[in-house]
């Protein structure tokens, strides 16, 4: 599917009405039908080549559509190997105001501080309350035995009110209008239709959009900056070609990529499926509202059509389900708000700077103990502040006991060997915003599995694909 409005790309807002909105409900409703017929028919072990004629043809649907619209498969990423959910042909976000510019909560924050040094050290906060959250839910059994890929724990945490920079996206249209038409209420705790009031006081919503072509001709176009082999030779093979290329110990500056779209796949808990969850990492800030690549779509609400929305999702509960990890909500509040941390998050923010090497610990540890967060000196302890009771912690063991993404979603875990081997590749926030930066020379790239389909390799195929049917323009 392309933009839904003609007009050029130029960051212009496009006034559209219910009976739009309508019509792309009913787009995106068909769009997860084919996809639930297509993955049933690569779970029976239907293929394009039983049918097509031209082995190459074939081949190439198989890898560019029934791959990706076949929930179950397991591919690597920048930030980890995950299984995936259906690849949809849409991405969108959903506000229920109009934001002048649409960050990430850490960005947000980060604009609080005047300089430079207080921004580097709260992004050492943030990242050591992830650390808090990992530890934490390290504790579940669920999350100990989940062996489905990576646990995302960044994008878990954001999920669960952590600041981050990440953004959130989503490739259901019905998430992202749930979130444009309902707010969450913070004494009862629950999401709400919006009424007459929220609606006088800001009349107008907001949902970005981009085609799924978009997000890979920005990854086309942004693979460099994630590789670890370098153009330096460091050897030559008999024929005098080059054989072998330096890795990198670190990402060379190259500009920073733009708002690249990364999925987060089925996790541990519930919530980032159910909500057909994506990310766009921002290390510095890049507004939606900026990016002409997002189509700008803004409408004015009623009460009625924001209860038939909050009805559609059942009040919130098809994208936040009532599942045991809500029983440490109060825990995870504590965390995203802490200014106590352990010894062992210190030292996995420390990696993450990059404005100290790991050898500057001692000036990062004398830095933040003279930085205060909300008045708030910062504490670095020898053990981990925030526990979980053993019986609550067993409630929720309970509820996933006989977990498996195989049984609880009915799916077939599947992949396809990948022709390409990498040495490595550099997850998205390793890759520096200025040059020089200190901390970055300690990054070391995430290793490649052998034989698994990675973004490189699924890209490579889309690019010859585009290449060997691509016709010749009339002149």
């Amino acid at each position: 599917m392309n933009y839904f409005t003609d007009g050029k790309l130029d960051n212009t807002v496009y006034d559209i009405d219910e009976n739009y909105l309508k019509k792309m409900l009913d787009d995106n409703a068909r769009e997860l039908k084919e996809s639930v017929q297509l993955t049933n028919s690569s779970y029976k072990g239907e293929s394009y080549y039983n049918f097509m004629p031209d082995f190459h043809m074939a081949f190439d649907k198989e890898i560019l559509e029934r791959d990706q619209r076949t929930a179950g498969m397991k591919v690597q990423y920048p930030h980890g190997i995950m299984i995936r959910q259906p690849a949809l042909r849409n991405y969108y976000r959903g506000e229920n105001q109009i934001y002048q510019n649409s960050i990430p909560s850490l960005l947000r924050k980060l604009n609080q501080f005047s300089s430079e040094k207080d921004k580097a050290l709260y992004r050492i906060v943030a990242d050591m309350r992830i650390a808090e959250f990992k530890h934490l839910i390290d504790k579940f059994d669920h999350v100990k035995n989940w062996n489905y890929g990576d646990v995302l724990y960044e994008l878990l945490a954001q999920h669960y009110g952590l600041e981050t920079g990440w953004l959130d996206i989503t490739s259901d249209f019905r998430v992202a209008l749930f979130f444009a038409t309902c707010y969450h209420d913070n004494e009862s705790k629950r999401w709400l239709p919006l009424d007459q009031k929220h609606i006088d006081e800001n009349p107008y919503r907001m949902i970005f959009h981009m085609p799924a072509w978009q997000r890979t001709m920005r990854w086309t176009m942004s693979l460099k900056y994630f590789e670890s082999v370098s153009h330096e030779v460091a050897e030559y093979d008999s024929n005098g070609e080059p054989f072998r290329y330096k890795l990198y110990e670190y990402p060379i500056f190259q500009g920073i990529p733009d708002n690249l779209i990364y999925p987060i796949g089925f996790q541990p808990f519930m919530r980032c499926a159910m909500q057909y969850g994506y990310g766009i990492y921002m290390r510095v800030p890049q507004p939606l509202q900026q990016d002409y690549v997002f189509e700008k779509l803004r409408f004015k609400h009623s009460v009625e059509f924001s209860r038939k929305v909050y009805d559609l999702m059942q009040g919130g509960e098809l994208i936040y389900p009532h599942e045991g990890l809500r029983d440490a909500e109060f825990i995870i509040d504590n965390i995203s708000k802490g200014t106590v941390f352990s010894e062992e998050a210190f030292k996995y923010a420390l990696y993450r700077s990059h404005e100290y090497a790991l050898a500057d610990e001692d000036k990062c540890r004398s830095d933040l103990l003279n930085f205060k967060v909300n008045g708030k000196k910062i504490e670095i302890v020898d053990y981990h502040p925030y526990k979980i009771s053993s019986g609550r912690r067993k409630r929720i063991d309970s509820k996933y006991a006989d977990f498996s993404l195989e049984k609880n979603y009915g799916l077939k875990i599947m992949f396809r060997g990948s022709p390409q081997q990498m040495q490595g590749m550099f997850e998205p926030w390793m890759i520096p915003d200025k040059e020089n930066q200190p901390g970055v020379v300690d990054f070391k790239p995430r290793e490649m599995v052998p034989n698994l389909e990675n973004l490189w390799s699924w890209n490579s195929r889309a690019l010859l694909h585009t290449v060997m049917f691509a016709q010749p323009p009339e002149f």
